[in-house]
């Protein structure tokens, strides 16, 4: 069996301001899955398996591993 694919878009904003001479500023956000689409785990592998009388053969019961929910960080970098 195969299992649904994985789909993880990130997205990073950079914007860099010059205040004097020396000294710099710069904005930073980051967008992590910004679709907040939802990564499917692989279905269950044992066709002829049963749980409380059911057959659970091919059935996804959770999200893959090491997947996130959108999330968003920024920042402020004062450089001189």
């Amino acid at each position: 069996m195969r299992g649904p694919r994985y789909f993880d878009s990130d997205l990073a904003l950079f914007k860099n301001f010059t205040i004097t001479e020396r000294a710099r500023a710069q904005f930073q956000f980051q967008f992590y899955n910004i679709f907040n689409h939802v990564n499917l785990g692989n279905p269950d592998g044992c066709v002829d398996c049963l749980s409380n009388g059911v057959n659970t053969g091919g059935k996804i019961t959770g999200i893959a591993a090491n997947s996130q929910l959108r999330s968003l960080t920024y920042g402020f970098k004062l450089s001189f």
